[in-house]
């Protein structure tokens, strides 16, 4: 798990680039303005005072909308229910209390859900008008290289004539549940098939339990460790079991959202399908210690000019991948790579 490489002000600039392509496709306030005077009408002329923060706001300022938007919901659908004592769909009336509240339950839901429409609409939706350039360029955007959920599967953004490949975007809220925040650019997270759909899928998530690779950072919370000494495993061929464990000094809360996050996107139990290489890491970390790196770096030269800039450059090419927090999401497993290289002592 990492974090992407923005700062909240760079996320920031990109949400409102963001809102205004979204603004100008979607005419999210004409319609929410637009809106017929039933039910769901105070539900729509609040998401329509509000729609700037809907959009580009943080999670903390999502999470705090969908406390009060929910329950409108509820109240509409209440409502629905009281001012419709029969349903008809098609001609017929619909005969039982729970299939009348299970056609109310789609209409509020495909109500919202064809306004901030990212896939209701397979010729206009976000994910589909154009060929699907607006998901693609948000994607190409973002430049997210690799899974911030797993750091395991590669998420590049290609689209040419040849061939079309780009992350998902995971609903860090379920839209499902907050359909009004399917196109909220802090909730879409370029993420890969295996963690939105196969392990994330439905479930309920919450800055509050777990993490959001946009403003958190796994980063001294919890790294991979072996816990094996290097000469157990070189010389004896001792076992080693690799898993995620608590940095020292972290909160027991800051502990309990980032042991959700691993637990729902089964890091554990998929890194031990990558035991041969941090098998690789360890070996190189051993006998590339400090002083070899010192010598490669003095000793590499084209006549007096250095080959290697820094130390740091030798170390990640001896590792063959980033190690520097900031890179992480350039490759995958180099978080694993970063935090085994640490415990057998090749530090940048």
């Amino acid at each position: 798990m990492i974090k992407v490489p923005y700062t909240i002000a760079e996320l920031d600039v990109m949400a409102a680039i963001f809102y205004k392509e979204i603004k100008s496709e979607f005419h999210l306030k004409r319609n929410l303005l637009a809106w017929p005077n039933d039910e769901l009408k105070l539900v729509m002329t609040y998401l329509h005072n509000n729609l700037d923060a809907i959009i580009t706001g943080q999670p903390s300022l999502l999470e705090h909308h969908a406390t009060i938007v929910n329950p409108m919901i509820e109240q509409a659908k209440i409502n629905y229910e009281a001012n419709h004592s029969v349903i008809i769909v098609n001609g017929v009336a619909l005969p039982t209390p729970a299939k009348r509240r299970a056609y109310i339950n789609r209409w509020a839901k495909g109500s919202i859900e064809g306004i901030f429409n990212y896939d209701f609409d397979q010729n206009t939706s976000f994910t589909q008008r154009d060929n699907g350039l607006l998901a693609y360029r948000h994607a190409k955007r973002l430049k997210i290289d690799t899974c911030p959920y797993c750091n395991a599967q590669f998420t590049f953004t290609i689209k040419n004539k040849r061939v079309k490949s780009r992350p998902h975007f995971d609903h860090f809220l379920y839209k499902g549940k907050h359909p009004y925040l399917a196109l909220s650019f802090y909730n879409l997270i370029p993420s890969c098939a295996v963690c939105n759909s196969g392990l994330k899928g439905q479930k309920n998530f919450s800055i509050n339990t777990h993490l959001h690779p946009f403003i958190d950072n796994i980063e001294g919370l919890f790294q991979f460790r072996t816990k094996i000494n290097a000469i157990d495993f070189l010389v004896k061929g001792d076992k080693f079991y690799l898993s995620m464990q608590p940095c020292k000094g972290t909160t027991r809360a800051e502990r309990k959202r980032a042991k959700t996050s691993i637990e729902v996107f089964a890091i554990n139990d998929r890194y031990k399908f990558h035991k041969d290489y941090a098998e690789e890491i360890l070996k190189k970390a051993y006998f590339y210690n400090k002083s070899t790196i010192e010598d490669l770096f003095t000793s590499f030269k084209i006549g007096t000019k250095p080959i290697f800039t820094s130390v740091s450059e030798i170390k990640e090419l001896v590792i063959g991948n980033y190690m520097h927090p900031d890179h992480l999401h350039k490759r995958i497993l180099s978080k694993v790579a970063k935090d085994i290289s640490e415990e057998f002592g090749l530090v940048l």
